[in-house]
């Protein structure tokens, strides 16, 4: 009997969803999250840098400098790639802004959501506003066109009649 046959395989399958769109990746299994991060940006050409990138495998997001073998992941599993952006959100009649690091698969309401607790501000009856333009609590960051050093403000809900 071959003593190295019940060992795992070196290697492994695992498959890669970014926005819907999938590919694969065949690479050890000893391979570190930052590392899995490097390859999906170089060898698939996901236009999201390694240190940009959140990993995620069944809802549980990955710590880079754990490994696939660390999480006990297995073959032909799928891993999420989550974009992080950063991005300011101004007050009305403010200078201050604040500075958020968020996944752009965030919903503007979350957004808003996070600057209430992080910040104890009022968002009832309030927008978030991109360039002249009120976003939809319910629309995502990156379905709204929110990309990396946008800035936001928080203003006063007004209906346009």
């Amino acid at each position: 009997m071959d003593p190295d046959s019940n060992l795992p395989p070196a290697n492994m399958r695992i498959i890669v969803s970014w926005r819907g769109a999938i590919s694969t990746l065949e690479i050890p299994v000893a391979t570190r999250i930052i590392e899995v991060k490097l390859l999906i940006w170089e060898a698939l050409h996901v236009p999201v840098p390694a240190d940009r990138q959140e990993l995620s495998w069944e809802g549980q997001f990955l710590k880079d400098e754990l490994t696939l073998q660390n999480y006990h992941i297995p073959p032909n599993a799928s891993l999420t790639v989550f974009n992080k952006i950063e991005v300011k959100i101004y007050l009305e009649y403010s200078r201050f802004h604040f500075v958020y690091v968020v996944y752009d698969g965030t919903t503007v309401g979350e957004l808003k959501a996070k600057l209430h607790a992080d910040q104890g501000i009022d968002i009832e009856h309030k927008v978030l506003r991109m360039n002249g333009f009120d976003l939809d609590d319910r629309a995502l960051l990156w379905a709204a066109r929110v990309i990396e050093g946008t800035k936001l403000h928080l203003v006063e809900y007004r209906s346009r009649r």
